[in-house]
């Protein structure tokens, strides 16, 4: 049985689930902002980090990253991820990390994890004789 690869480069549907999911961490915030920030601040600070924090998590989950220069694959924490400038360009999103092995540090290319559920998928049906 072949090795199933551990990332992938991220496809149209993640990048419609990302720009969707931050789209509507924005819209949280300014209707946020508009009705809690005069009267109950606190609740839109504490609205604020919550957001910031279940984004973070999520992408610590679901992406890896792929240095640029030796194209070496590697997970980061969650506080790296949540400390390391973050971007995009016209090669993809990317953060500002040292990669473990070659010691640059560089932007690297932000990569999807391969679910190991999806990828050892058995058949439903075993194959008829």
């Amino acid at each position: 049985m072949p090795l199933q690869p551990k990332y992938q480069d991220p496809t149209r549907k993640d990048w419609i689930s990302g720009i969707t999911s931050l789209a509507v961490f924005v819209l949280v915030i300014t209707f946020g902002a508009l009705f809690l920030f005069t009267d109950y601040w606190y609740l839109w600070l504490v609205l604020v980090v919550a957001g910031v924090i279940i984004l973070v998590w999520w992408q610590t989950k679901c992406y890896a990253c792929r240095c640029r220069v030796c194209g070496h694959e590697f997970e980061i924490s969650f506080i790296t991820n949540l400390l390391a400038p973050h971007g995009v360009d016209k090669t993809g999103a990317w953060q500002w990390l040292m990669c473990p092995i070659c010691q640059k540090r560089t932007k690297v290319s932000v990569i999807k994890k391969v679910s190991a559920s999806r990828s050892h998928q058995t058949p439903k049906y075993p194959p008829s004789p």
